[in-house]
């Protein structure tokens, strides 16, 4: 077959592409993982007894907001990542202003508190094993933001890795927040940014393979 005609038959057969495919794929990415990571959480862990009245407490809902604002900007930039040529600079700013008010405020309250004090605010009871419980609890999450990736067209894989670990880091984080039972700032501006710091970097790790095409 000569080129012209191939193309002509490709052409022929082009369709147009729906305006939503792609935040479509990636929100259905999103509740796998999001599925996946809950029913991790409920094996290993379990259910809070106490799940009740922890929801009529201001903190929880404080502590929920940060993953919550994390996934909404990692969202959107997990979409531009997975589009050739999209504009990236809003989005990672976007995604970089929680994490920073969460660092900000854990600083801050760091600095407020008598010097005797802080190590107990940033340790709670859980420090040893927040940061791998919360990675453990992204992974459904990012495997199935990678699958969703490989089906775009990423050309920087390592960063479109690095915002599906994103994404999937703070998915698992959404996940644990409603386990855990720390309820200080300088702790979740440590353990849960350290979390998604980590979960980020494998993203970018083992993206150049998983997303290779």
């Amino acid at each position: 077959m000569k080129t012209r005609d191939l193309v002509s038959q490709l052409a022929s057969e082009a369709s147009p592409v729906e305006h939503d495919a792609v935040p479509r794929l990636l929100n259905c990415a999103l509740i796998r993982g999001l599925a996946g990571s809950a029913a991790l959480l409920v094996a290993l862990y379990g259910v809070r007894s106490d799940m009740p009245e922890l929801i009529l407490t201001t903190m929880f809902w404080v502590r929920l907001a940060f993953p919550l604002a994390v996934v909404a900007t990692a969202m959107k930039l997990a979409e531009r990542l997975g589009r050739p040529g999209a504009p990236i600079k809003l989005a990672s700013f976007a995604v970089a202003l929680p994490i920073a008010t969460m660092l900000f405020s854990a600083g801050s309250i760091l600095l407020a508190t008598p010097p005797g004090y802080r190590l107990q605010l940033m340790l709670g009871t859980t420090w040893r094993t927040t940061t791998a419980s919360i990675v453990l609890l992204s992974l459904p999450s990012l495997a199935a933001m990678m699958l969703a990736m490989k089906q775009l067209a990423p050309t920087h894989l390592a960063l479109a890795g690095a915002g599906s670990g994103l994404l999937a880091g703070a998915q698992g984080l959404l996940v644990y927040s409603l386990y855990c039972s720390e309820m200080a700032i300088p702790f979740w501006g440590v353990w849960y940014v350290l979390a998604i710091i980590v979960t980020t970097a494998v993203g970018a790790v083992i993206a150049p393979r998983c997303l290779r095409w």
